[in-house]
């Protein structure tokens, strides 16, 4: 099982990507340690560029209604979200009042916010975690595993422990808070994925879609025997290791915090699936 540095923040980014940009980022690793009895590592996956997306494009491309289109929220005495270029302190901040005490403040990336929220979104509805411009800082610590290359690596219930800040974070999180500031930022966030020239599909698709990915993840009990054929851990189990990014994220945050989000993640989706749904305008603003 391998994991990056960029892969501890998918829980946290699974946490605001679904909320505000939209779905499921989140935990990325640190910094590789070599030792043994117990090893503490961490795992790093090849790189791979998620963007340009290959997409099969329709024979003919004809108007087609986009029922998903979530009409925007207007809160009372507050302008429309501001221009994409002009947008990053504002969507920012209200990332931030997503907790209490400036707590996310360790996680976010305070630039190009919606632009990274989406590319993020948009890799996690194919299973997969977002390397580069990713929208939150990394975590530092190593992942921990048991044992030794005599007899055997295990990941160790102590990993699980990493995870259980941000995890706390998303199972705390006012669901309709967070759906209203989704709903409210939307047209941002459909201009972003515009931009990525994608048009068989909507970003609230693309959005559902990552959270779909994330509760796929199996369950799994009992100790998790890991092999290491070089320098990078790898779950001795192939069906596991050929599960996509997301889901072996759930399985290495341990059984009570992936139950912990997927209950959280099934209350957003029923929410987004209930929002207000518009037709789109032709010459709406941007």
């Amino acid at each position: 099982m391998s994991e990056h540095q960029s892969r501890q923040g998918w829980i946290i980014g699974i946490i605001v990507v679904i909320i505000v940009a939209a779905a499921a980022y989140w935990l990325w690793t640190g910094e590789e340690k070599k030792h043994e009895i117990p090893t503490t590592n961490v795992i790093e996956e090849p790189q791979t560029t998620p963007e340009p997306e290959t997409i099969t494009q329709p024979a003919v491309e004809a108007p087609v209604p986009e029922p998903q289109e979530p009409a925007p929220t207007e809160e009372p005495g507050r302008e429309p979200p501001p221009p994409l270029n002009e947008s990053d302190k504002t969507a920012y901040d209200d990332l931030m009042t997503l907790a209490p005490d400036n707590a996310l403040s360790r996680w976010l990336v305070p630039d190009e916010v919606i632009r990274k929220w989406v590319a993020a979104a948009n890799a996690g509805s194919r299973g997969d975690l977002i390397h580069k411009h990713r929208p939150l800082k990394t975590i530092r610590g190593p992942i921990v595993v048991t044992g030794s290359s005599m007899e055997g690596y295990q990941l160790s219930p102590d990993n699980y422990r990493r995870y259980d800040q941000p995890v706390r974070l998303f199972a705390l999180m006012n669901t309709d808070t967070a759906v209203g500031l989704y709903q409210y930022w939307y047209p941002r966030l459909s201009q972003a994925w515009g931009e990525l020239g994608i048009r068989n599909k909507t970003f609230h698709q693309v959005v559902l879609e990552a959270i779909d990915q994330a509760l796929a993840a199996p369950e799994v009990e009992g100790p998790i025997p890991l092999v290491r054929p070089s320098v990078y851990y790898k779950f001795a189990d192939p069906k596991l290791e050929k599960l996509p990014g997301i889901q072996k994220l759930m399985i290495r945050m341990g059984p009570d915090n992936a139950t912990r989000v997927k209950e959280k993640l099934k209350e957003l989706k029923e929410k987004l699936e209930a929002m207000p749904v518009q037709q789109p305008q032709s010459g709406q603003a941007q």
